[in-house]
C-alpha cells in the first residue's frame, strides 16, 4: 500500500500536476479576493459569489485532469508520455545505482529543415549511430522500439534515462539544405542531465558518415567503454558507404517505409532500393534492403513468388554480398530468401554466417529463430530468440515467440517464464503508444496465458479496431480467441487472415497458439488455401 501510494505520488510529481495545482490555488484566491471586493459595489446578487466558488472547485478538478493528461512543451501541447512500467517500480533509485554505466538510448534526431520533411533522414542518423554502438563489447544500447517512442515528447533527459535504464542519453537536431547538412548532437548524464559532450557539425551531406563515425566514437570516449579487443572498423560508418549520395537518400527512404508496425504501405520499399540501385549499382546496402524488404513481404505473402520476385530477392541478396561479403546484414537478408525459397540447409548458414560477423546483430538472432520455428526446431529457436532477447532486452517480440516455442515442445513452466518476462515490456509500449496495434495483439495473447482473460479481450478487439484488415493483426487475434476457446471466432478470423493473401503456410503448421484448432476440418481447409 505504502508502495503504491509512493509510485502515484512519483508520477503526480512527474506530470507536474502539484506545481499545476499550487499556480491554480494562487489563481483562485486572487479572484475570491477581487469578487469579494467588487460583486457587492456593482450590485452582483449574494448568490454569485457561491457561483464563483463552485466554479473555482470545478475548475480545480478539470485543471488536475487536463495536468495529468497534457503537457507544455517545446513542441506545443501535447499528451504526456506515461511511464513504461520498469521506470515505476523503484522510483527513489539514482539512475546510477540501477542502470548499467556502459549503456545509452540514441533517440531520433529532431528535424529542423525548413520543410520539416527529413524525418526519414533524421531517423536514419540516428539508426546508423545505434547500429555502429552495438558493436561496441559490454555496451549496452536501447532498441530503436524503446528510444524512438519518446519523439515529439517534451521529457527530461533523467526520466528517460530512468524509463530505459540507461546511463547516458544521445539527442540532437538536423538541418539539411541543399548538399549542406548541420547536426547538433549532445550526451547528457541521464543520472544529473549535465552535457558530457556536445559538438555542432557544418558539413557537406556527403560527409555524413564521417560524421556519424566521430559521434559514436565520443559517445565510446565519453562513456568510458574499452575497445580493446574489438576490430578498430567496429565504429566505421563509412564502410560500403555509396558513390551517391541521392542513392543513400532513396536507401533511408526505403528502410523508413519498412520499420513502420503495420504491413500495409511495405510495398512501397522495394522501389525505393531499386531506385538507389539504379544512382549506384554498387551499393551493397541498397541490394541488401532490397532483397529484405521483397523476402518480408513474400514471407507474409504481400507478394507471390508468381513473376519473378523470389528471383529478384536472391539475385538482390547474392549481389550484396559479392560486394560487401562481411556484411552481416546481406547475410541476414540472403538467409530469408533462402528460407522462403525452401533451401533449409543454405539458410542456415547464411544465418550462422550473419552470427559470426556480428554476434549482437538483433535481426540475426531474430529471423534464425523464426526460420526454426517454422520448421519445428523449436528448441534451437529458443535459443536464437533467447539471445535476440539479450541484445534488446527492452524488446518483448522475440520471447513472446520464445514462449509459443516453448509450448510446443511440451515445456509450459518455461512458457510461463518467458512470457511473464515479455509482458510488462510489452505492456510499457502500449502505455507510450496505445496504436502499436503489434505490440496490442502480442499483449493480448500473453496476458490470456496468464489468466487475465478481461484484459486479453480488451487488447485484442483494440488492435481489430485499429488494424482491421491488416494480415498479423487477424492472424494473432485468431491464436488468442484460439487460446480462449472461442474456436469459430479463431477460425472466422484465420479465414479472414488468409483471405487477405497473407500467410506462411509451414508457420501456421507449426504454430502451437492454434494447436486446439488442428483437429477441426475447417482449419485443414484453410490451410489447403495456402497452396493454390
Amino acid at each position: 500500500m505504502l508502495d503504491s501510494l509512493k509510485l502515484t505520488l512519483a508520477e503526480l510529481r512527474r506530470r507536474r500536476v502539484f506545481r499545476v495545482a499550487a499556480v491554480y490555488v494562487v489563481v483562485s484566491w486572487i479572484l475570491i479576493q477581487f469578487g469579494s471586493a467588487v460583486f457587492e459595489p456593482l450590485g452582483l446578487p449574494a448568490w454569485s459569489m457561491r457561483l464563483l466558488l463552485v466554479l473555482i472547485a470545478l475548475g480545480f478538478v478539470l485543471t488536475c485532469v487536463l495536468a495529468w493528461v497534457y503537457d507544455i512543451g517545446a513542441h506545443g501541447i501535447q499528451r504526456t508520455l506515461p511511464a513504461p512500467l520498469p521506470a515505476l517500480a523503484n522510483v527513489s533509485q539514482d539512475v546510477h545505482a540501477i542502470a548499467p554505466e556502459a549503456s545509452v538510448a540514441i533517440l531520433p534526431f529532431t528535424d529542423m529543415s525548413e520543410a520539416r520533411d527529413q524525418a526519414y533522414f533524421c531517423d536514419g542518423l540516428a539508426e546508423e549511430i545505434m547500429n555502429a554502438l552495438t558493436r561496441v563489447r559490454d555496451l549496452r544500447v536501447a532498441s530503436r522500439t524503446s528510444s524512438f517512442r519518446f519523439r515529439g515528447h517534451d521529457v527530461d533527459a533523467r526520466e528517460i534515462g530512468h524509463a530505459l535504464n540507461v546511463a547516458a542519453i544521445l539527442e540532437g537536431s538536423v538541418r539539411k539544405a541543399g548538399e549542406r547538412v548541420r547536426i547538433t548532437a549532445q550526451l547528457i548524464d541521464a543520472a544529473s542531465g549535465y552535457h558530457l559532450w556536445s559538438e555542432n557539425f557544418d558539413r557537406r551531406l556527403q560527409d555524413i558518415f564521417a560524421i556519424q563515425e566521430e559521434i559514436a566514437r565520443a559517445v565510446v570516449s565519453a562513456l568510458r567503454v574499452s575497445l580493446k579487443g574489438i576490430a578498430e572498423d567496429c565504429l566505421e560508418c563509412s564502410r560500403n558507404a555509396p558513390s551517391d549520395m541521392r542513392a543513400y537518400d532513396f536507401y533511408l527512404r526505403g528502410r523508413q517505409i519498412h520499420s513502420v508496425k503495420s504491413s500495409d504501405n511495405w510495398t512501397k520499399a522495394p522501389e525505393m532500393f531499386r531506385r538507389a540501385i539504379a544512382l549506384d549499382p554498387n551499393y551493397a546496402q541498397a541490394h541488401a534492403g532490397l532483397a529484405d524488404s521483397l523476402s518480408q513481404l513474400l514471407i507474409w505473402r504481400i507478394l507471390r513468388p508468381e513473376g519473378g520476385v523470389l528471383d529478384e530477392a536472391l539475385a538482390a541478396s547474392r549481389r550484396a554480398l559479392e560486394l560487401a561479403p562481411r556484411l552481416a546484414e546481406a547475410h541476414v537478408a540472403h538467409a530469408n530468401t533462402l528460407s522462403f525459397a525452401g533451401n533449409d540447409a543454405g539458410a542456415v548458414a547464411a544465418f550462422e554466417r550473419a552470427l559470426a560477423l556480428n554476434p549482437g546483430l538483433y535481426e540475426a538472432h531474430y529471423y534464425f529463430g523464426r526460420h526454426c520455428y517454422a520448421r519445428g526446431r523449436y528448441a534451437r529457436a529458443i535459443e536464437e530468440f533467447e539471445a535476440a532477447h539479450r541484445v534488446r532486452p527492452d524488446e518483448f517480440q522475440a520471447l513472446a515467440l520464445a514462449a509459443g516455442a516453448a509450448d510446443a515442445l511440451g515445456d509450459k513452466a518455461r512458457g510461463d517464464a518467458l512470457t511473464r518476462l515479455a509482458l510488462p515490456p510489452a505492456l510499457a509500449e502500449i502505455a507510450a503508444d496505445p496504436e502499436n496495434g503489434r505490440a496490442l495483439y502480442l499483449a493480448a495473447g500473453m496476458q490470456i496465458r496468464l489468466g487475465d482473460t478481461h484484459g486479453g479481450r480488451r487488447s485484442i478487439e483494440a488492435a481489430l479496431r485499429l488494424q482491421p484488415d491488416d494480415f498479423g493483426t487477424l492472424y494473432n487475434a485468431a491464436c488468442t480467441y484460439a487460446h480462449m476457446g472461442e474456436n469459430e471466432r479463431a477460425l472466422d478470423l484465420l479465414e479472414r487472415a488468409v483471405a487477405s493473401g497473407g500467410g506462411f503456410r509451414e508457420w501456421i503448421e507449426h504454430d502451437s497458439d492454434l494447436g486446439s484448432l488442428r483437429a477441426l476440418p475447417r482449419f485443414h481447409a484453410i490451410l489447403a488455401r495456402l497452396d493454390k
